[in-house]
């Protein structure tokens, strides 16, 4: 029941270009959690646009930045993901970024996608008016 949050420049990709990095981006998480072919773990699998005017984003608290950056969160449960896998999301989710904008895959290009991953300990997530646990959630994805 992972959370993906892309946040990202209103200009920055067109509805088309976001809907197939939302795909994309389930597929890397969900496939590096055992769970690619689950389709109950493909509907708790919830990922949100938060766009900003272009203005709005600084950085050394300089503006009007000439190339879109982005930030992507993935929330996931404690434990879920390997060092190694983190380091497996972080690289294809920067490279289906820059697969999708049409850009180089290069140092400068990567360094303006930034991937934050949160593990939220057992007890702390909460939905359906229930909190989830990791017994509930495997029964639950049975």
């Amino acid at each position: 029941m992972p959370l993906i949050q892309i946040t990202l420049p209103e200009t920055a990709l067109d509805e088309s270009q976001q809907a197939q990095l939302a795909q994309q981006a389930t597929d890397i998480l969900l496939s590096l959690e055992g769970m690619a072919t689950n389709p109950k773990a493909r509907r708790l699998t919830w990922t949100y646009f938060q766009t900003h005017p272009k203005n709005a984003f600084y950085i050394g608290g300089e503006g009007n930045q000439p190339h879109p950056h982005y930030r992507v969160d993935v929330t996931v449960f404690a434990k879920t993901l390997t060092a190694e896998k983190k380091g497996a999301l972080t690289r294809q989710l920067t490279d289906a970024v820059l697969d999708i904008e049409g850009s180089d895959h290069n140092m400068l290009n990567a360094a303006r996608i930034w991937v934050m991953i949160h593990e939220i300990e057992e007890g702390n997530w909460g939905g359906a008016g229930q909190i989830y646990s990791m017994e509930n959630l495997r029964k639950l994805l049975s």
